[in-house]
This record gives C-alpha cells, sequence and structure tokens, in this order.
C-alpha cells in the first residue's frame, strides 16, 4: 500500500506512506523500490519494520534480498520487544537467521540517555536460538567506561538454557581472592545439572555439583555433592581438622507417592539426607549467612506417611554426624522409626464417648554396636458433653500409656536388659466459646480450665540415660483465657492470651510461670507483641520475646527484644532492629544490628542499599556475621567482615564481588 505505485518494466517503486506486508513482517517506509526479477526490495526513508510482533528496526535504508534471505541496513536501530534490549549501528547485514554488527552498541535503558550500554567491536546474533555474541565489549555507566571483556555472550530469551550463570567473585582475608563459576546445564525440561567449580587462591580449589530434576508434576528432588582440597600451609596456619571437604546432599519430596491425590487416601515421602566430612563442605557452597552451618551436628531425615480418614502410617529415619567427635561411632541414630495411629472416633457407638490410639516403635543404635528398641502405646478415653446450651464444655478423659524397651550391647554392667512402664493419668478439661458483637468489632473469647490427676503408674527395669518415656504429668491445674478482637473487615487487630498453672503436688513453688501473649495492631502499620513469661519464684521475668513494628510502602522497621532466665541464670539477652526504606526513586535502603548484652557487644550488624531502575539495578552493602568453622580443637567460630557488591544489567544478567576480613 502506498500513496503513488509506478511500474517500469520488471521493477515497481511506490512512495508516500508506503506499508509492505511480507509474511510475519510488516515494513513501513517513505519510499519502495522491488525488482521483480532479482525478488530484491529496497526501502528509503524512515524505515520501520516489525517482524513477527517479537522484533522491530528503524532504519534509512533496508535492501531485502527476498531470494537469498539477506538483508542489508543502514543506521540501523534494532529492538527485542520482550527483553526491552536494543541495538544501534551504523550498518547490519542479515543472512537467514544470523544477524551482524560492527562498531554498535547495546542497552536496555532509555535510548536518549541510557544509564548503561555495552559498546563492542563486532556482533552475532541467531534469531532462531535468541543468543548474542559480542566481541571486545565494554561496560559503560553514563559515559564512563567500567569493564572490558574479550568476549560476551548471552541470551535474550528469558527460558531456562544452557550457558554460564553469573559468577561469585570476592576477597576474603582468610582465603585470598575466590572465584566461583557456575555452569548450568539444561537438556530437557525436567532436569538440569549445575556444575560450581571454584579456586580460593590462599587456600585451595574444589569442585561442586547440584543435579536438579522433576520426575512428577507433584515432587521434585535435588542431588548436591562437591570435594575441596585445602592447602597443607593453609590447614596448619589455622589448625583445620581436615585438609579435604567433601559430601553429599538428597533432598527430595512428593506430596503423592502411591496415591492420585483424588480420594480420601493421601501419601508422601519426604528425604533431606546429608553426608559429609566436616562443616567446610557446606560452608564452601554458602552464599549468604543463612546458608551457613552453625553446629557440628548435621542431621538427616527420611520420612513417609500414608494417612486415611480413619488411621495413619509413618515410616520415619534420623541420621545424626557431630563433626567435632573423632568418630561417629558414639552417636545414636534412630532408624527406623514406625508410628501407627488411629484418629479420634466414637467408642461403642455412643457419640458422647471417644477413643484414639497411638502406637510407635524406635529402633536406636549406635556404630559400636549398642542397640536400643523401644515401643509405646497411648491409648486416650474421651467423654465429652455440654451445659447451658453448649455455653460450656466439658471433657474427662483418662489416658492409658504402655512402654516397653529392650537393650543389647549397652556396654556397661545394667541391673536388667529391659525397661517397662505402664502409668494412667485422669484429664479434665472445662472450657466456653464465647463471641460477641460491639459494633463494628468483633470479639471472641474461649475459657479454658484443665486439671491433670496422675492415678496408676507401674515401672520395672532399667531406664537408660540416652532414652526418655512418656510419664504422667504431675497433679496441675492450667486457667486460661483467649481473646481475638476483630474489625469491620475481618482483620484482628488485639490477641491476648494470659496462663496460670497451678501446681498440686509437693513442691517450693504452688504457682508455675504465669504467661501474657500480647500482639496489638494498631494505626494501620503499627504492631505490638510480647509474649512474657513471670516467675513468683524469682519475683521477677523468667523470659520475654517481645517486638514493636511499623511497616507501611515506605517503612519497614522492627525491633525486638529477646530474654531468657534458666534457674537464676541469664542464658539470653540481646535486642535487634532492622529496617528498610523504600525511597520515592525506587530505592531500598536497609540495616540491622544486634545487641548481645550478656557479652556486651554488637554480635552483628549489616547495612546496604539496593538501588532499581527500569534497566538495571545495584546491591551494595556491608554486614558483620559469625562464621563457623571445624578446627583439631573442636567446633569454633570467627568473625566475618563481608563488603559485597552485585549489579544486575536486565536482562543480561550480572555479576557479584564480596571482600571479607575475618578476625
Amino acid at each position: 500500500m502506498a500513496a503513488t505505485v509506478e511500474r517500469n518494466a520488471s521493477v515497481v517503486e511506490a512512495s508516500g506512506d508506503v506499508v509492505v506486508y511480507y509474511g510475519d513482517t510488516i515494513l513501513m517506509a517513505d519510499r519502495a523500490v522491488y525488482d521483480t526479477n532479482r525478488s530484491i526490495l529496497e526501502l528509503f526513508g524512515n524505515v520501520e519494520m516489525i517482524k513477527d510482533m517479537k522484533h522491530g528496526a528503524l532504519s534509512d535504508y533496508i535492501r531485502i534480498d527476498l531470494k537469498q534471505e539477506r538483508d542489508l541496513f543502514e543506521k540501523i536501530f534494532l529492538v527485542d520487544f520482550a527483553s526491552e534490549l536494543w541495538l544501534r549501528g551504523k550498518q547490519a547485514e542479515r543472512e537467514e537467521e544470523i544477524l551482524q554488527l560492527e562498531d554498535a552498541l547495546v542497552s536496555s535503558c532509555d535510548v536518549a540517555c541510557p544509564d548503561w550500554h555495552i559498546g563492542f567491536t563486532s556482533l552475532e546474533y541467531n534469531s532462531t536460538s535468541e543468543w548474542m555474541d559480542l566481541w571486545n565489549p565494554v561496560l559503560y555507566m553514563k559515559d564512563r567506561p567500567i569493564l572490558y571483556f574479550p568476549y560476551l555472550g548471552f541470551s535474550t530469551n528469558q527460558e531456562r538454557r544452557t550457558g554460564l550463570l553469573r559468577p561469585d567473585v570476592g576477597i576474603s582475608s582468610r582465603d585470598g581472592f575466590f572465584y566461583n563459576q557456575p555452569i548450568f546445564i539444561a537438556p530437557d525440561p525436567q532436569w538440569d545439572l549445575e556444575i560450581m567449580p571454584q579456586v580460593r587462591f590462599s587456600r585451595g580449589e574444589g569442585v561442586f555439583a547440584t543435579f536438579r530434576f522433576v520426575d512428577t508434576p507433584h515432587s521434585r528432588g535435588k542431588i548436591t555433592t562437591g570435594y575441596f582440597h585445602s592447602r597443607e600451609s593453609f590447614v596448619d596456619e589455622y589448625n583445620l581438622k581436615n585438609s579435604s571437604h567433601y559430601g553429599a546432599q538428597v533432598d527430595y519430596e512428593s506430596p503423592q507417592l502411591f496415591t492420585d491425590g483424588k480420594g480420601n487416601n493421601h501419601d508422601g515421602i519426604y528425604l533431606d539426607i546429608t553426608y559429609l566430612n566436616d562443616p567446610d563442605y557446606l560452608n564452601l557452597q554458602a552464599r549468604s549467612t543463612a546458608e551457613l552451618l552453625n553446629s557440628s551436628q548435621v542431621q538427616s531425615r527420611v520420612n513417609y506417611y500414608f494417612n486415611t480418614p480413619e488411621n495413619y502410617v509413618g515410616v520415619y529415619g534420623k541420621y545424626f554426624i557431630d563433626t567435632s567427635l573423632p568418630s561417629n561411632k558414639d552417636t545414636i541414630q534412630s532408624i527406623p522409626i514406625v508410628q501407627l495411629h488411629h484418629y479420634q472416633n466414637t467408642l461403642l457407638g455412643w457419640n458422647a464417648l471417644h477413643y484414639s490410639a497411638d502406637y510407635r516403635i524406635s529402633n536406636l543404635f549406635t556404630g559400636a554396636g549398642k542397640s536400643i528398641q523401644m515401643q509405646e502405646l497411648n491409648a486416650p478415653i474421651i467423654f465429652y458433653t455440654s451445659f447451658f446450651d453448649d455455653y460450656l464444655n466439658l471433657s474427662i478423659s483418662e489416658n492409658l500409656y504402655y512402654s516397653y524397651i529392650g537393650y543389647q550391647n549397652l556396654g556397661v554392667s545394667t541391673p536388667s536388659n529391659y525397661y517397662s512402664m505402664f502409668r494412667n493419668y485422669h484429664k479434665i478439661d472445662l472450657y466456653s466459646d464465647l463471641a460477641r458483637s460491639f459494633g463494628d468489632v468483633f470479639h471472641t473469647m474461649q475459657m479454658r480450665a484443665t486439671y491433670n490427676k496422675p492415678s496408676f503408674s507401674n515401672e520395672s527395669g532399667y531406664i537408660d540415660p540416652d532414652v526418655s518415656v512418656l510419664r504422667s504429668p504431675s497433679e496441675n491445674m492450667t486457667l486460661s483465657v483467649i481473646n481475638y478482637f476483630y474489625d469491620a473487615k475481618g482483620n484482628d487487630f488485639v490477641y491476648y492470651r494470659i496462663s496460670q498453672p497451678v501446681l498440686y503436688e509437693k513442691s517450693e513453688h504452688r504457682y508455675g510461670d504465669i504467661e501474657q501473649e500480647l500482639r496489638y495492631r494498631f494505626w494501620e502499620h503499627y504492631e505490638l507483641y510480647t509474649d512474657l513469661f513471670f516467675s513468683y519464684y524469682l519475683g521477677a521475668v523468667s523470659s520475654a520475646t517481645s517486638h514493636v513494628k511499623y511497616e507501611d510502602s515506605v517503612y519497614d522497621i522492627m525491633l525486638t527484644h529477646f530474654y531468657k532466665v534458666l534457674q537464676e541464670e541469664r542464658t539470653s539477652d540481646f535486642y535487634s532492629i532492622n529496617g528498610t526504606y523504600k525511597s520515592e526513586s525506587g530505592n531500598d535502603w536497609y540495616g540491622e544490628v544486634a545487641f548481645d548484652n550478656l557479652d556486651e557487644r554488637i554480635s552483628r550488624w549489616g547495612l546496604g542499599v539496593h538501588l532499581f531502575r527500569h534497566c538495571w539495578d545495584l546491591n551494595l552493602g556491608v554486614k558483620d556475621e559469625r562464621k563457623p568453622i571445624l578446627t583439631s580443637a573442636g567446633a569454633e567460630s570467627v568473625d566475618n567482615l563481608v563488603f559485597y557488591f552485585q549489579i544486575n544489567l536486565v536482562p543480561l544478567g550480572g555479576f557479584e564481588q564480596k571482600y571479607e576480613q575475618e578476625f
């Protein structure tokens, strides 16, 4: 289409708002010339091209060879609509799906004044694979050159695919310069492999790998393994227990292993298995403080359950590795544990009388040969009734419990090789649930009195200190009141609970610690919370967890205090404050600090800024953290000061750099 069209032999010329439709491409220009013999189309002046509604181009001149599928562009501007990535250069050539440019630049920022751009000597872009290769690229922030690379390749497609991921680069006063380059392999939608070789110039080198998979629509898993070798000079300097750090991890979960999830029966499996020789196997992979291993003991778990409306079957296993010990042979393992549970149901067809039953068998053992088999049966029988038109509810239960333990190879002389116990206790529960509205406020309150009374108990044999049985509670009563207040929108703005134990058996104290828990949300953005225990014996607070929080679209600030006294000794007492400020420009300023009153020192702190722009974001900060290490003397920790810098260029990705100072 055009304002005027003229034909001269095999040449057709159009001018004035020319529009050309060619396959999935729309072309617009001031003037166009088409040679029908050679199948060559030329467009002049203000040329615009839209291809498949995914890519666009602006140019002064375009020459298209329809037979050879070759194009020539003068003063070209190209854009990918999905990623908003654009290219600008003097000249470009396309042959089939390959586009080539020289002495041009690429960016996704504002075209008139980009915050960042990459200049390069040559470029090649494959529109089919959506992959771009740049040679001699230089990263500019505004007009200032920042980084140079001999080569840079990346995908304009945001889907997962094989390639290099963002490297982890930094400097540590202990490990020296470190470089971790993840290699991502994704040949199939159902699985991928990430290989992570790393080098720490003052310490050593190693490689880790993670295989991730999805075997069904409702299950997923991953397998990680790795090895890192620390040089002998490093091991001697820091008195490390091991020079080699290796291990393996398996994580898998499926909520539908043998069932389809459609009926009333459900099953599931969960695996969290870790094998390692010391904590550095995990810590050398960690990218944040939250991923650091803060204990010398590692737990592996395997859980499977099958659940029906009436019954529950569970098979569990726990395996522990204590890296602080010379050998793991004396560490107690729990494999397997089998649980059979029958849910509460009516007894003798009487709706007021209910029962449930729970049977558990646990096999405990050590590598040295010690073996303990423990069987437990718990069967409560409960009577329910209510008074005053259901305003007052009453339950009375008889709680029957039997336990039998058999021993083998304890390694010490004991009076017997078994232990058995049968006990019963009575429980009376009196409670009332009330609700009432006061204008726009809705109030619910539950008042409860629970009384426990030991009854019969008989035990014989020897009880090993490594096991515990479910003993009867002492004679006591617990009085509690729970309140909720809701506003007109259904949001609870006040929650208050108070609980008071009363002890009847011979004891130095008649009353246990009274607990008061309060959460109050007010003025739309504020929250006050405290959970406080007061000891009559101490005449003071024995435990308290409190915080004050303010949150809106700009600020998110929380002040927290934790305090605990155990056996008249203060075991925990620290404050922490953390906050985030979201500026009008879209940036996040954040910080945190924690003060330990016991050590009278700042236990951790950090601050930073996360700058967000349309085409890039930058995270810059500093933090102090505790980092665990395993020495020949046992588990220890060091202070670790970390400076970090992370920039992300949309849609190319980015890089991260850290500087760590340990002391």
